[in-house]
């Protein structure tokens, strides 16, 4: 399995015998990765005096285990209240998860050091050392947000056409789109909107057509919207501009962890958005009142999925 290559790559300079002990561990860990995650890094770490832990680092979890070699799992976005105490031989990283405490041991030498600050980088930490005692204060800065996305409508404006796509922000104000694992693409994030269910309000779709015309290609915003009436997902579209100008609107399929890692994004400029609050006139509401009238008579069998498309194309102009 590459996943154990992967960790005995890491571990090497800790030396063969330090891996040969934790065979079972390695072994154990690889069985529970997922199958679109990957080894970031791994190291030693105690979770009690004198005992050495397998620690394995993935860019949304730390993976360890118990002293009877029981799997642990920490998401890094359920992380909280940590604080790192340096002492005479150790570091000790204490952190609140699912309402308890927990401690990370790191002895203070440079390997397991380094495997720390890769810790703290992937909890978006820097650490404020106080002169006057060993515990330190830590900050919280913009954490890096990656997350894989299913784009409903957009896929033709990117660079490279592919089956996957994941989106990160590691930096305020834009974000990067990569397919396939290719080269990301960078854009700057103008605004992202959502509606909770899509089959809310007729208003709603019409209101996406309009936010959606400063983009272009209103109408198939909205025809992706009205793709999945009735269905339970909600669906967002994100604003974006490259650095030449052009905007590009991705409307993707979101569920309720897709929705919190979007509210974490930090947009660049958001007053080159139309708002659509006031901005819907009669005949966008009309149009999307029939598409909602069509869609319960093709969920009746009254009209067919042919007729129903033709109609829906036919009411948004496309």
């Amino acid at each position: 399995m590459y996943a154990i290559e992967q960790i005995k790559e890491y571990l090497k300079p800790e030396g063969r015998i330090l891996i040969s002990n934790f065979k079972k561990e390695i072994n154990l860990i690889a069985e529970q990765l997922k199958d679109d995650e990957t080894v970031e890094k791994a190291g030693v770490a105690s979770r009690e005096l004198l005992k050495d832990y397998l620690a394995v680092l993935t860019p949304n979890r730390i993976l360890t285990t118990d002293k009877k070699k029981k799997f642990i799992s920490f998401d890094l976005d359920n992380i909280s209240n940590v604080n790192f105490t340096k002492k005479f031989t150790t570091t000790v990283m204490s952190f609140t998860y699912e309402n308890e405490e927990q401690t990370l041991v790191f002895d203070n030498v440079e390997l397991r050091m380094n495997f720390l600050s890769d810790v703290k980088n992937a909890l978006g930490i820097l650490p404020e050392v106080k002169e006057e005692t060993d515990q330190r204060k830590v900050v919280r800065v913009m954490k890096a947000i990656k997350m894989n996305i299913e784009i409903l409508n957009g896929k033709e404006e990117l660079k490279e056409k592919g089956f996957g796509y994941k989106l990160a922000q590691n930096e305020p104000g834009t974000v990067a789109i990569s397919v396939d694992h290719l080269e990301p693409e960078t854009f700057n994030l103008i605004k992202w909107e959502r509606v909770e269910n899509v089959q809310k309000s007729a208003s709603s779709i019409a209101g996406w057509a309009v936010i959606g015309s400063a983009f272009g290609n209103a109408g198939a915003i909205a025809g992706a919207m009205g793709a999945n009436i009735g269905k339970d997902k909600s669906v967002a579209t994100l604003f974006l501009k490259r650095e030449n100008g052009d905007k590009v609107p991705l409307v993707i399929k979101c569920d309720k962890k897709d929705l919190e890692k979007l509210s974490l994004l930090i947009v660049a400029e958001e007053e080159e958005v139309v708002e659509v609050v006031q901005s819907v006139d009669q005949n966008q509401i009309s149009a999307a009142d029939e598409i909602l009238k069509f869609k319960q008579l093709l969920d009746q069998g009254i009209l067919t999925q042919e007729e129903f498309n033709v109609k829906k194309k036919q009411l948004l102009g496309i």
